[in-house]
């Protein structure tokens, strides 16, 4: 799941000139981006040149993702 939001995250980053992003996910997917792909998003945001947040979104399984441009 981290990786397909990544690979979307990064077609957004080329299609559109936001300020900043944020991935909102469930817990799980959070987790994990602070976890065992902290290095994996910390390479993209240095990659983009833009940062990335992360929020937890309660209501959301761990399949459901929205990437959102500021």
């Amino acid at each position: 799941m981290c990786y397909e939001i990544l690979r979307e995250l990064l077609r957004e980053a080329r299609q559109y000139n936001a300020r900043e992003f944020r991935i909102l996910a469930s817990q799980q997917v959070i987790d994990l981006f602070l976890d065992e792909e902290s290095q994996s998003l910390a390479q993209l945001a240095d990659f983009i040149g833009k940062p990335i947040s992360l929020q937890v979104e309660t209501q959301y399984n761990q399949e459901q993702y929205d990437i959102v441009l500021m």
